[in-house]
C-alpha cells in the first residue's frame, strides 16, 4: 500500500491510511455481486471541512456504442464511436455529493468521474455525436450498475476512523481492481493511498472462462453443436407426441 502526496502545505498535516476486509471476490454459479468493503483512518488538521472519497476501478477493455437508425423498417446502428479503453466497473463513495467536495474540474483531474476514465479511440475523437455517445455510454453502464456513484457510501465513524462500501453487480467481470481513498481539505485533494483486489471466477465457472478465454474457436463450435443438439431433441419430442 503505497501513499501518494497531495499539495505540500495540506499533505504535511493530513495522513491516511485504508485496508480492504477482502482483497478477492470470488465469483461461483451463485453469485449475485459483491459489497467490497475498506476500513480506514485519517489525521488532518482542526482548521476546514474534511471529506473521503472512495474509488473502485476494474481492468480496461476495448468498448463502442452506436445510435440506432430505422432503415427499411429495421434498426440498425449506424453512428458509432469506439473508446480503445474503458473500464468494466467504476465506483465512487462519498459521504455526500461529489459536487459538493470539490469543484467539477478537480473532480475530472483526479479520475472521479467515469467521463475522464474513458478513453476514446482516435478515429472517434472528432465524431459530432461523440459527446452525445459517450454520455449514452456512460447511462448505459450506470444503469447495469456498472458503474456507481454513492453519495451515502462513506460512513464516518470516530476518532477520525471511517468505513466505505462498494456494492458490485453480478455481472462484474474478473480482473485486477484498484482501491483508491483520497482525502480532501476545503475542496482540495490533501492525501491519498492506493490498493488493488483481484475478482476471480471459481469452480466450473472459472474453467468454462479460461477454456472460452484460450480455445474461442472451439468454445464456438461447442456452442453450436449444443445448439444443434437442443433443436434435434426438440423436433423429436414433438414428433413423438405430435397427434396422427
Amino acid at each position: 500500500m503505497g501513499l501518494i502526496a497531495g499539495p505540500s502545505v495540506q499533505a504535511q498535516s493530513t495522513q491516511v491510511s485504508a485496508a480492504l476486509i477482502d482483497d478477492a471476490v470470488l465469483v461461483t454459479s451463485s453469485f449475485t455481486g459483491a459489497k467490497v468493503t475498506i476500513f480506514g483512518s485519517v489525521r488532518a488538521g482542526s482548521v476546514g471541512r474534511t471529506d473521503i472519497v472512495v474509488a473502485v476501478r476494474g481492468p480496461d477493455r476495448p468498448a463502442w456504442i452506436a445510435k440506432r437508425k430505422r432503415t427499411a423498417g429495421l434498426w440498425i446502428g449506424k453512428d458509432q464511436i469506439n473508446f480503445a479503453a474503458a473500464p468494466t466497473f467504476f465506483g465512487v463513495a462519498s459521504a455526500r455529493p461529489l459536487e459538493q467536495i470539490a469543484p467539477s474540474d478537480t473532480l475530472s483531474l483526479y479520475g472521479l468521474r467515469p467521463k475522464g476514465q474513458l478513453d476514446i479511440a482516435k478515429a472517434s475523437a472528432d465524431s459530432p455525436l461523440a459527446d452525445t455517445l459517450i454520455d449514452a455510454f456512460v447511462a448505459q453502464r450506470q444503469r447495469e450498475k456498472l458503474y456507481v456513484d454513492d453519495p451515502n457510501g462513506v460512513k464516518l465513524l470516530k476518532g477520525g476512523l471511517f468505513r466505505a462500501d462498494i456494492q458490485m453487480p453480478d455481472r462484474t467481470p474478473p480482473g485486477l481492481y484498484t482501491a483508491k481513498v483520497m482525502v480532501f481539505r476545503n475542496g482540495r485533494p490533501a492525501q491519498s493511498t492506493l490498493t488493488t483486489l483481484v475478482v476471480t471466477k471459481v469452480g466450473a465457472e472459472r474453467a468454462l472462462f479460461e477454456f472460452a478465454r484460450d480455445h474461442a474457436v472451439l468454445h464456438g463450435l461447442a456452442g453450436v453443436l449444443l445448439a444443434l443438439l437442443a433443436g434435434l431433441t426438440a423436433a423429436s419430442v414433438v414428433r413423438r407426441f405430435a397427434p396422427g
